[in-house]
């Protein structure tokens, strides 16, 4: 069995060192952004839904959300206010657990109570739409769907 000299050994690893850091140079420099966020997470689930709708049905659900706004707008607000308390106290230095703790239970408290008052207006916007619309909602909610 022939056992390749030490030149042979390094000038084998520099070569494939340098195929390596190519490819990982590669996928830095090239890897697509992060995909645009298109508006905050509220904003982002309703968008969702209008392109699930069929196009007649995009109006009147609009509609009825406008016309609902009233119904879920100050918790939507309470909701993203401790969303940013959140983000707050994550930055802090020093660094708190329990103050994170604090305001994650806020926030998820705030959450719930928006999401039980938008959930009777998706209810409601739902029942403007027509039966094929609830049903591309339905099938955009499964996973990978």
């Amino acid at each position: 069995m022939l056992r390749p000299s030490g030149r042979t050994l390094i000038t084998a690893l520099c070569g494939a060192s340098l195929m390596l850091n190519l490819v990982l140079g590669g996928l830095l420099w090239w890897r697509p952004g992060p995909p645009p966020r298109g508006g905050r997470g509220f904003d982002r689930m309703v968008g969702r839904i209008e392109a699930a709708l069929p196009e007649p049905d995009r109006p009147r659900f609009r509609a009825v959300l406008a016309a609902e706004r009233p119904r879920y707008a100050d918790a939507l607000a309470a909701m993203r206010a401790a969303s940013a308390e959140v983000d707050a106290v994550i930055r802090r230095d020093p660094y708190d657990p329990a103050a994170l703790r604090g305001a994650m239970a806020i926030w998820a408290e705030r959450m719930t109570a928006f999401n039980l008052a938008f959930g009777e207006t998706l209810a409601e916007a739902l029942s403007a739409v027509s039966p094929e619309g609830r049903a591309q909602i339905a099938a955009a909610r499964r996973p990978g769907g």
